[in-house]
């Protein structure tokens, strides 16, 4: 079996297009047309309908890329179990992570799995939980540290910790009542806000609970880290509403709990059920949970 034709027919469809599929494949179009013209003559079948544009997969092809999928994975899986059994020191991880919480969440336990594994290299990839989960879905990584995934069946959640929302603060901003440890927000509708992009989970949370204390968040910083953003609020530049556990990165501020219900959400190291997990991924697995 040609492993690289289930491949080729699968980006093909994923792209709707020959050309950028080739490019993604880094083969020739010619090339990549002629090998899927090659195997749908093989197998008796058109596997795609070339006079729509984009390209659309028949039915045919739609089993095929059904089954090839399934194949492929099997395929991956039995190369991960292999490596559980190669002499091979060197090996490699790609994990991903939301960007606010990778510094403190990672290096402790990278630091121990590259004494222990001293020939292995980890690619992190930080990005918002919604692209996490899609480079998950396509088997770009090998596991994420974000929100616990809503899908039970197909992915496998291992919480790490609940997240509450609360407000950061510098004495600049103080409250009326100094000694709180809640405040309403209504309270800082003056204030300006260092807030997270647009997209971000967080940039949602600021303004729905400023919505609901009856007023719009005056921004005066958007940032795409969130220790940039606390780094901002110690700097005296504004207030910003954060996780809890942002507390132990920049302990120098005030964190308030915030009158009203907040968003709640559970972290997560999430991995595809139907995806091998190796023994050098399990350990790194196991030092990240020890460590939070």
């Amino acid at each position: 079996m040609n492993y690289n034709i289930l491949r080729y027919v699968i980006t093909v469809a994923e792209e709707r297009n020959f050309t950028r599929a080739a490019k993604r494949l880094y083969i020739t179009q010619p090339s990549l047309s002629q090998t899927i013209k090659n195997e749908e003559e093989r197998l008796g079948v058109i596997l795609f309908d070339r006079s729509s544009s984009p390209l659309t997969l028949t039915d045919a092809g739609k089993e095929y890329v059904l089954w090839s999928k399934q194949v492929l994975s099997l395929y991956e899986n039995m190369e991960r179990r292999l490596q559980d059994f190669s002499d091979k020191e060197v090996s490699s991880l790609k994990i991903g992570i939301l960007p606010e919480f990778s510094s403190f969440i990672l290096s402790d336990p990278l630091k121990l799995f590259r004494e222990r594994n001293p020939n292995s290299f980890v690619q992190i990839v930080e990005q918002s939980n919604n692209d996490l989960e899609k480079s998950l879905e396509d088997s770009k990584l090998d596991f994420i540290i974000g929100l616990t995934h809503k899908d039970k069946y197909k992915y496998c959640s291992e919480p790490l910790y609940d997240e509450k929302i609360v407000l950061a603060i510098t004495p600049d901003f103080s409250p009326q009542n100094k000694d709180a440890v809640e405040v309403d927000l209504i309270e800082f509708k003056d204030a300006p806000f260092v807030i997270m992009e647009e997209g971000q989970f967080l940039y949602n949370v600021t303004h729905d609970l400023c919505k609901k204390s009856g007023f719009i968040p005056r921004a005066v910083v958007e940032c795409y880290n969130l220790e940039t953003a606390l780094c901002m609020v110690e700097a005296g530049v504004g207030v910003s509403i954060v996780p809890d556990l942002m507390c132990k990165v920049v302990g120098d501020l005030k964190y308030y709990n915030i009158k009203g219900p907040t968003p709640e959400s559970q972290i997560s190291l999430v991995y595809r059920r139907d995806r091998y997990i190796t023994k050098k991924t399990r350990e790194l697995i196991e030092l990240i949970k020890e460590h939070i």
